[in-house]
Protein backbone atom coordinates (compact mmCIF):
# COMPACT_ATOMS: atom_id res chain seq x y z
CA UNK A 1 0.00 0.00 0.00
CA UNK A 2 1.99 3.32 -1.02
CA UNK A 3 1.52 6.32 1.34
CA UNK A 4 1.23 9.75 -0.65
CA UNK A 5 1.59 11.96 2.14
CA UNK A 6 1.26 11.53 5.72
CA UNK A 7 0.22 14.54 8.35
CA UNK A 8 1.34 14.58 12.13
CA UNK A 9 -0.21 17.50 14.51
CA UNK A 10 -0.45 18.05 17.73
CA UNK A 11 -1.57 20.67 20.22
CA UNK A 12 0.85 22.27 22.86
CA UNK A 13 -0.50 23.89 25.44
CA UNK A 14 1.02 26.80 27.57
CA UNK A 15 1.38 24.42 30.58
CA UNK A 16 3.34 21.38 28.36
CA UNK A 17 6.82 21.12 27.94
CA UNK A 18 7.16 22.14 24.15
CA UNK A 19 11.07 20.91 23.82
CA UNK A 20 10.10 17.66 25.38
CA UNK A 21 6.47 17.05 23.19
CA UNK A 22 8.32 18.14 20.15
CA UNK A 23 11.88 16.04 20.52
CA UNK A 24 9.62 12.94 21.15
CA UNK A 25 7.75 13.30 18.03
CA UNK A 26 10.55 13.91 15.98
CA UNK A 27 12.63 10.95 17.79
CA UNK A 28 9.71 8.72 17.46
CA UNK A 29 8.41 9.44 13.99
CA UNK A 30 12.12 10.33 12.39
CA UNK A 31 10.99 13.52 11.16
CA UNK A 32 14.20 15.69 10.43
CA UNK A 33 13.40 16.15 6.92
CA UNK A 34 9.51 16.94 7.28
CA UNK A 35 7.78 20.20 6.40
CA UNK A 36 6.90 22.29 9.77
CA UNK A 37 4.07 24.23 10.40
CA UNK A 38 3.79 25.84 13.72
CA UNK A 39 0.66 28.48 14.37
CA UNK A 40 -1.02 29.86 17.58
CA UNK A 41 -4.48 29.92 18.48
CA UNK A 42 -6.04 31.28 22.10
CA UNK A 43 -8.16 28.57 23.94
CA UNK A 44 -11.54 28.84 25.54
CA UNK A 45 -10.31 30.37 28.34
CA UNK A 46 -8.08 33.11 26.87
CA UNK A 47 -4.54 30.37 27.08
CA UNK A 48 -2.09 30.18 23.78
CA UNK A 49 -2.08 27.07 22.64
CA UNK A 50 0.78 26.01 19.81
CA UNK A 51 -0.27 23.84 16.94
CA UNK A 52 2.41 22.04 15.35
CA UNK A 53 1.91 20.12 12.11
CA UNK A 54 4.37 17.60 10.32
CA UNK A 55 4.02 16.95 6.64
CA UNK A 56 6.18 14.47 4.33
CA UNK A 57 5.08 12.61 1.37
CA UNK A 58 7.04 9.74 -0.37
CA UNK A 59 9.30 7.35 0.92
CA UNK A 60 9.31 9.09 4.14
CA UNK A 61 6.10 8.98 4.32
CA UNK A 62 5.67 5.33 3.86
CA UNK A 63 8.21 4.65 6.46
CA UNK A 64 6.52 6.40 8.94
CA UNK A 65 2.85 4.90 8.08
CA UNK A 66 4.76 1.32 8.47
CA UNK A 67 6.09 2.04 11.58
CA UNK A 68 3.20 3.15 13.14
CA UNK A 69 1.29 -0.46 12.16
CA UNK A 70 4.25 -2.43 13.69
CA UNK A 71 4.25 -0.48 16.37
CA UNK A 72 0.41 -0.81 17.68
CA UNK A 73 -0.07 -3.85 19.80
CA UNK A 74 -2.09 -6.34 19.12
CA UNK A 75 -5.31 -4.96 20.88
CA UNK A 76 -4.80 -1.84 19.01
CA UNK A 77 -4.31 -3.82 16.00
CA UNK A 78 -8.12 -5.12 16.15
CA UNK A 79 -9.43 -1.74 17.02
CA UNK A 80 -8.15 -0.59 14.34
CA UNK A 81 -9.32 -3.00 12.15
CA UNK A 82 -12.76 -3.31 13.92
CA UNK A 83 -13.42 0.87 13.36
CA UNK A 84 -11.63 1.11 9.99
CA UNK A 85 -15.18 2.39 8.66
CA UNK A 86 -14.83 5.24 10.82
CA UNK A 87 -11.42 6.14 10.13
CA UNK A 88 -11.41 6.56 6.65
CA UNK A 89 -12.71 9.47 4.63
CA UNK A 90 -11.89 10.22 1.11
CA UNK A 91 -8.69 8.63 0.51
CA UNK A 92 -7.85 9.15 4.06
CA UNK A 93 -7.20 7.12 6.80
CA UNK A 94 -7.28 9.36 10.71
CA UNK A 95 -5.52 8.12 13.44
CA UNK A 96 -5.16 10.13 16.65
CA UNK A 97 -2.34 8.36 19.17
CA UNK A 98 -2.31 8.89 22.65
CA UNK A 99 0.14 11.99 22.91
CA UNK A 100 1.03 11.43 26.93
CA UNK A 101 1.88 7.78 26.22
CA UNK A 102 4.20 8.64 23.29
CA UNK A 103 6.21 11.18 25.53
CA UNK A 104 6.18 9.15 28.25
CA UNK A 105 6.57 5.31 27.20
CA UNK A 106 8.09 6.31 23.51
CA UNK A 107 5.30 3.37 22.58
CA UNK A 108 1.95 4.18 20.48
CA UNK A 109 -1.26 3.56 21.22
CA UNK A 110 -4.79 4.69 20.00
CA UNK A 111 -6.76 6.72 21.53
CA UNK A 112 -10.31 8.69 20.59
CA UNK A 113 -10.44 11.64 22.51
CA UNK A 114 -8.25 14.75 23.39
CA UNK A 115 -4.82 15.10 24.19
CA UNK A 116 -3.75 12.94 20.87
CA UNK A 117 -1.19 13.50 18.32
CA UNK A 118 -3.49 13.21 14.96
CA UNK A 119 -1.68 11.24 11.46
CA UNK A 120 -3.58 11.68 8.56
CA UNK A 121 -2.24 9.14 5.70
CA UNK A 122 -3.07 10.14 2.35
CA UNK A 123 -2.59 6.57 -0.04
CA UNK A 124 -1.92 6.88 -3.72
CA UNK A 125 -4.39 4.47 -6.45
CA UNK A 126 -7.12 4.31 -4.04
CA UNK A 127 -10.36 5.41 -5.35
CA UNK A 128 -13.04 5.14 -2.46
CA UNK A 129 -12.32 4.13 1.09
CA UNK A 130 -13.71 0.86 0.95
CA UNK A 131 -10.48 -0.23 -1.29
CA UNK A 132 -8.48 1.34 1.72
CA UNK A 133 -10.31 -0.60 4.12
CA UNK A 134 -9.77 -3.41 2.83
CA UNK A 135 -6.27 -3.49 2.02
CA UNK A 136 -5.80 -2.31 5.57
CA UNK A 137 -7.64 -5.16 7.31
CA UNK A 138 -5.11 -7.62 4.79
CA UNK A 139 -2.26 -5.40 6.47
CA UNK A 140 -3.02 -5.57 10.08
CA UNK A 141 -4.36 -9.14 9.94
CA UNK A 142 -1.00 -10.23 8.57
CA UNK A 143 0.92 -7.86 10.98
CA UNK A 144 -1.01 -9.60 13.85
CA UNK A 145 -0.45 -13.09 12.26
CA UNK A 146 3.44 -12.12 12.29
CA UNK A 147 3.27 -11.33 15.81
CA UNK A 148 1.52 -14.14 17.37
Amino acid sequence: MKVAFISISVFCHETEDRNKILSSLESFFSLNNAEVKDSIVQGHYGNKIEIIEYKMKGKEAQNIFEKVLSSLDKVDLILLVSTLQSRTDKGKLHLRIDKQRLIEENKIFLRDGDDVVKLIVSFRNFRNSNEIIEELKNLASRDMRENV
